[in-house]
């Protein structure tokens, strides 16, 4: 009975962790979207969060996998909707180099695949590149901050 109540504790802790990270984080790119007067508060990056905060152990949550396949998405989707203007065929193509990429550099993280998708739409450019990599990488730090946090907690 003890050792329950002692494991929910420390779920509610995790749990309020995450969230506390995840409003830090999107907040910081809050910032960085206002500086440059774009919206950088995308859905990949929520996904991201989930996956950075919640799930820390995870081949996807590893920060390598994270800003390359960002990388790759962004440049390969800037690239296919300017030389081809977003047709579907050209998307789904660039779509199918981005996966594959995403393979050959062994940095697969599937929100960055929907971001391919918001490139191609013309939501983002690639000027934006740079604030769209600090943004990851404050996320990146914080989730490695958390991950820190939470194993202190969990071996009390």
């Amino acid at each position: 009975m003890h050792q329950t109540k002692s494991k929910d504790f420390t779920h509610v802790i995790e749990g309020t962790l995450t969230g506390v990270g995840a409003f830090l984080g999107l907040s910081f790119i809050g910032l960085i979207a206002q500086s440059v007067h774009q919206m950088l508060i995308i859905a990949p990056f929520g996904a991201t969060a989930v996956l950075l905060f919640s799930a820390p152990e995870s081949q996807f949550s590893k920060p390598w996998n994270v800003l390359a396949s960002y990388s790759l998405s962004t440049i390969i989707g800037f690239l296919i909707l300017h030389y081809s203007n977003g047709e579907w065929l050209a998307i789904g193509g660039g779509f199918g180099i981005v996966i594959m990429l995403m393979h050959a550099f062994k940095a697969i993280h599937p929100p960055a695949g929907a971001n391919f998708l918001i490139v191609t739409q013309g939501h983002i450019s690639l000027y934006l590149l740079s604030p769209l990599l600090l943004g990851l990488i404050t996320l990146i730090i914080i989730g490695i901050g958390l991950h820190k946090i939470r194993k202190k907690i969990t071996f009390m």
